[in-house]
């Protein structure tokens, strides 16, 4: 009965090491590991990093003393209109008089108000410009980060606010890793700005 089987014992055996053979050499020219996946969450990195954190400073700094200036600047411009009205109650001020003084008083105001105007478009482009330049630092590392370590596909782990990787292996996450590379990479923004 053996002898019966014994060529198509033979058949299988060839083939057998026909598809051993052909994995082993087809093998090294494929990638048999699969997706080799990593995580960052954007948030944390923008919230925490060093030149986030000093762009969101300079920011806040640069808008309260905007502020304080106007909020000067405003009680003055409130002090001339009341002596304004002042004047235009009594009857012995003269017309043409109140009307220049009214008419300067108005277009100091204008001035003030182009004035503050140009002056929060310039600190809002310096902003941006350093935002811009953090930004592209950052993308900078993640793309080196990604080749160093051998990742196919990095994610960011929120979007809007909401949690997008709900459970993942903790290794997988590289967000303080990122944060550490960019707070050394800037480590002062105003050295972006030369």
């Amino acid at each position: 009965m053996f002898k019966d089987f014994r060529p198509y014992l033979i058949q299988v055996a060839f083939a057998v090491i026909t598809v051993i053979a052909a994995y082993c050499v087809l093998k090294p020219q494929y990638k048999t590991t699969g997706l080799t996946i990593g995580l960052v969450n954007m948030e944390r990195v923008r919230s925490q990093a060093t030149p986030f954190q000093q762009l969101h400073k300079q920011d806040f700094d640069a808008r309260s003393k905007a502020q304080e200036r106007l909020e000067t600047l405003e009680k003055s411009m409130r002090k001339e209109y009341d002596e304004l009205q002042t004047l235009q109650q009594k009857k012995h001020a003269k017309t043409d008089e109140l009307t220049k003084r009214k008419l300067a008083l108005d277009k100091k105001v204008a001035d003030l108000d182009q004035h503050f105007h140009q002056e929060r478009d310039s600190i809002k482009q310096k902003l941006d410009k350093n935002f811009l330049a953090i930004e592209s630092e950052l993308e900078s590392i993640i793309r080196s980060f990604c080749k160093k370590h051998k990742i196919d596909l990095f994610l960011n782990t929120t979007n809007n606010g909401q949690e997008v990787a709900l459970v993942a292996d903790e290794s997988l996450n590289h967000t303080d890793k990122i944060i550490e590379l960019l707070n050394k990479k800037i480590p002062n923004i105003d050295k972006l700005e030369k």
